[in-house]
């Protein structure tokens, strides 16, 4: 008897055991964990297709779609929570149908630039997700360091949507001498804000625009110089917490001689 429990008690654990096993495959098919190369692709192609052309019906339709894909599958690869999952995907369902049934209407397009303002803005999202996941990091690994690139374009691309959405629930034009900027000319400024450039041919009408692109200058900058460098020296080895956290647990060190040698010892010492 007791040798057929312990061998009930084995065949549980074991079955148990290949369950959470199949559990975790299930889940790491479901949701990919640090996929960011993939992510910094569908965002590039995201921004090609909207440099290309962003005033076509279609191409509106492509830019929306791979939008969309970008945001939902950097929440899943961060391991986001389920309920910003399940928002962002009812808005990329939404917005491609919205879109969809806009190119088949004929006219002006009514709704497409709040749209793409809305999607963008929920990119904002997007960055601190992959932060998250990417401090959770004991090894700097190439997709740490694709994470970390991941955010800063990212930056961009929801400074961009801040600068349209602006522009659209404002009483006057973004750019100075620029009566009607489409998504391109935001996308374009955002970045050569981020980066610094600058050239110059579009300038903020508003305070407000002023503000922010300041501030995403500033961002731009201090997130390049310390995050990403950082990371890019330290790639392949582990991070500095993790050996601070093992020197913290490690009781101080004594002297030698004040361990082992006797009070007399010492005091002839000095």
């Amino acid at each position: 008897m007791p040798m057929n429990t312990d061998r009930l008690a084995a065949g549980k654990e074991q079955t148990a055991r290949q369950a959470k096993q199949q559990t975790r495959w299930r889940e790491r098919m479901v949701r990919p964990a640090d996929s960011y190369g993939l992510v910094l692709v569908l965002v590039v192609l995201a921004y090609i297709v909207i440099s290309i052309n962003s005033t076509n019906k279609w191409w509106i339709v492509c830019s929306v779609m791979l939008q969309g894909l970008a945001l939902v599958f950097a929440l899943l690869t961060s391991r986001a929570r389920r309920l910003w999952v399940l928002l962002a995907g009812i808005f990329v369902v939404v917005a491609t149908a919205a879109t969809i049934v806009q190119a088949l209407i004929p006219g002006p397009q009514l709704y497409s630039e709040q749209i793409q303002a809305i999607g963008g803005l929920l990119l904002l999202v997007t960055p601190v997700a992959i932060v998250r996941r990417i401090i959770s990091h004991t090894v700097v690994t190439t997709e740490t360091v694709l994470g970390a690139i991941c955010v800063y374009v990212l930056i961009g691309f929801s400074f961009a949507s801040l600068y349209q959405a602006l522009a659209l629930f404002g009483q006057t034009p973004f750019f100075t001498g620029v009566s009607h900027a489409t998504r391109n000319d935001y996308l374009f400024f955002s970045y050569t804000t981020l980066t610094t450039v600058g050239y110059g041919n579009l300038v903020p009408a508003e305070t407000m625009g002023q503000t922010f692109a300041m501030l995403e200058a500033l961002l731009g900058q201090i997130y390049l110089v310390i995050i990403v460098a950082r990371l890019v020296a330290l790639w392949g080895l582990a991070l500095p917490r993790a050996s601070a956290h093992h020197t913290a647990s490690e009781p101080p060190p004594t002297s030698p001689i004040t361990r082992h040698q006797p009070q007399d010892d010492r005091d002839g010492l000095e």
